[in-house]
């Protein structure tokens, strides 16, 4: 297998799994509007957006923030 072979069956590795990565999220329950971490309430705006939302725009960021951190240093334990 040549290196372009290689290429796009890890590429549609990656499609696949972010696909259903994105499909069991949105098959999931819909937001009761309050924030998982800090309790506070959901913004309207996030919520006609994404009826499933589960965090705050606040947390939602900083939650993201933390996944690139890690992605580029690897876990701070």
């Amino acid at each position: 297998m040549d290196d372009i072979d290689c290429a796009t069956e890890r590429s549609e590795v990656f499609n696949g799994a972010a696909l259903r990565a994105v499909l069991s999220r949105m098959a999931g329950p819909l937001s009761n509007g309050v924030c998982q971490s800090c309790h506070d309430t959901i913004e309207p705006e996030r919520l006609r957006a994404n009826p499933r939302a589960r965090l705050c725009a606040s947390c939602a960021a900083e939650e993201e923030a933390g996944r690139v951190r890690r992605n580029r240093c690897g876990p701070l334990d």
